[in-house]
């Protein structure tokens, strides 16, 4: 997702910045070209030598000589996109009220590439009315805001404040070019999205379970995207993604089995907008869960075991359809779009995005996906490309037929 990318990273003076070189490494692990910029108060964290290093150029800081006649128009004009972390409470009102007195903030003053902010400051810092105001005044400038998370701070208690983890914000940072590549004419402040990813696992015994191949990275994209977006997003997801890193902001519910799941579903559709039941549910579960390891009947000369199996819950047609719109996933080994046709009418959804997992280079796991967009009236194809962009697509998608709808 970006790979080939100009990435600015920009540090102000917080004692979040050690966690910085950090984000620069996985940016160059990913095939991103970085340059980075600094407030003098920022090297009291960390050194521009080692982002020096890391980089492989030299930092714009003052007092420090820098390729460029004009450091900072070069930096901004350079720029795919730019990354301010951490974001203090003094540089979030600087940029908010136009203020540029070091080449760090005339970097970003400069450039007309999306930039990313992610704060970080004491909780009580963060809570203060007047800086969320400058916060509210930064988003409708057209800037990307993350939360930052709740947890352990410097000053030895807990509280919203701490910086995302690198591994979070390089998710924020993949979302928002992904936005920026399929293009938004709106945004989804207001919206509420509901989002469900992963695959269930239904017990058969304490040890063992029926489940898929799903790794729910197609849901937490969309998460992403959504909350990137400026979305509430809720997230109802399974055990499988637990590896996978989910923005602070994103109101978080893990489950394991389709009943589980159905309930959640349940519990969170009232107050959404948008639902997207991007989960790979098991259609069957066992009829009775052993209590104990079940072990091998030595008895029986063929070695095999019957297992009873119910129906779980059909969670994508049971949603209310009232005042949402609602997505569906199909996943599917052949009649792609025939079956995801057929799935709309019968499961009563908006729309149906259909795949043919049978292709491994966009199969579970896979980083990338292609797709059909089935509604009532289009197939749209989506060609193979990362799962962000896909995601974005998707959602760029849904607004367009949800607005087509209320006309």
């Amino acid at each position: 997702m970006l790979a080939g990318k100009h990435i600015v990273v920009a540090i102000s003076g917080g004692i979040a910045a050690y966690k910085v070189p950090m984000f620069v490494r996985a940016l160059i692990k990913a095939g991103a070209q970085v340059r980075v910029t600094m407030t003098p108060q920022a090297q009291r964290f960390v050194t521009s030598e080692t982002l020096a290093v890391l980089s492989k150029y030299p930092v714009l800081v003052e007092g420090q000589d820098y390729p460029e006649m004009v450091g900072h128009v070069a930096l901004a004009d350079w720029a795919d996109a730019m990354v301010l972390l951490p974001a203090t409470a003094n540089s979030l009102t600087a940029l908010a009220t136009g203020r540029a007195d070091n080449e760090m903030l005339s970097s970003l003053m400069a450039s007309h590439s999306p930039l990313l902010l992610v704060p970080a400051m004491n909780h009580n810092m963060w809570q203060k009315a007047s800086l969320q105001r400058q916060i509210a005044q930064l988003r409708k400038d057209g800037y990307y805001v993350i939360e930052p998370a709740y947890g352990f701070l410097a000053e030895g208690y807990q509280g919203k404040g701490r910086m995302p983890e690198t591994d979070q914000v390089f998710q924020a940072l993949s979302a928002l070019m992904a936005i920026e590549t399929v293009g938004f004419d709106q945004k989804l402040q207001g919206k509420r999205v509901l989002v469900s990813a992963g695959g269930t696992r239904e017990a058969l015994d304490p040890v063992r379970y029926l489940s898929n191949h799903s790794s729910g990275k197609m849901g937490i994209a969309i998460a992403h995207v959504a909350a990137m977006l400026g979305a509430e997003v809720s997230l109802v997801r399974t055990e499988s993604t637990l590896n996978l890193p989910v923005l602070p902001s994103i109101d978080t519910i893990t489950v394991s089995s389709a009943v589980e799941l159905n309930d959640a579903m349940t519990m969170q559709e009232g107050q959404a907008d948008i639902i997207i039941m991007a989960a790979a549910v098991s259609d069957y579960r066992a009829e009775e869960v052993a209590g104990q390891k079940m072990k091998k009947d030595k008895t029986q000369s063929k070695n095999r075991l019957n297992l009873s199996l119910v129906e779980n819950p059909d969670i994508l047609a049971n949603l209310p359809k009232a005042n949402h719109y609602v997505v569906g996933f199909a996943a599917e080994t052949q009649d792609v779009v025939a079956y995801a046709q057929a799935k709309l009418q019968t499961k009563g959804a908006d729309m149906i995005v259909a795949n043919d997992v049978s292709d491994r280079s966009i199969g579970f796991a896979s980083e990338d996906n292609a797709a059909y967009l089935v509604t009532q009236t289009e197939v749209k194809a989506l060609e193979k490309s990362n799962k962000m962009i896909i995601a974005s697509q998707i959602l760029a998608a849904v607004l367009i037929d949800s607005r087509a709808k209320k006309k």
